[in-house]
């Protein structure tokens, strides 16, 4: 939860663009659908910003719009292959992000790059927090 306070405190607020805070039962009722847990750090996301444009690049949340949206995304991978640990947070130059929930450890798991046939997964961070703060720092 470090990496992601660190992450919130960076962010410039006149670059992003998000849809508002979500509440812990529309959470609970995402991973449930989805058969996953969040980790901590992008449950945290979610309560403060729900999800979208943060600095150019989309971050997946409960949106309830098929663009931006993890549970449709995820969903509509899992339709045509995307294991069931991974979990869509973004969609950046043809390449998945995901949340990979099967390494969940002390509450958070890795982010991972998944690329267009789900054969190639590389880990680019080891929590949401962490990629969040690496990402907004390179802006």
């Amino acid at each position: 939860m470090e990496y992601y306070k660190k992450a919130k405190g960076i962010m410039d607020m006149d670059a992003t663009e998000f849809v508002g805070g979500i509440s812990e039962s529309e959470i609970e009722n995402a991973m449930r659908t989805l058969s996953v847990a969040f980790p901590e750090s992008y449950k945290a996301f979610l309560i403060d910003f729900g999800g979208g444009d943060a600095g150019g690049e989309i971050i997946f949340g409960i949106t309830n719009n098929a663009e931006d949206d993890v549970v449709i995304a995820t969903q509509t991978e899992r339709s045509v292959g995307l294991p069931k640990n991974l979990v869509i947070i973004g969609f950046w130059s043809d390449t998945l992000i995901c949340l990979d929930t099967s390494k969940m450890e002390g509450g958070e798991c890795p982010v991972v790059e998944v690329n267009y046939d789900y054969s190639e997964i590389e880990v680019i961070a080891d929590t949401f927090g962490k990629f969040l703060y690496e990402y907004l720092d390179e802006e």
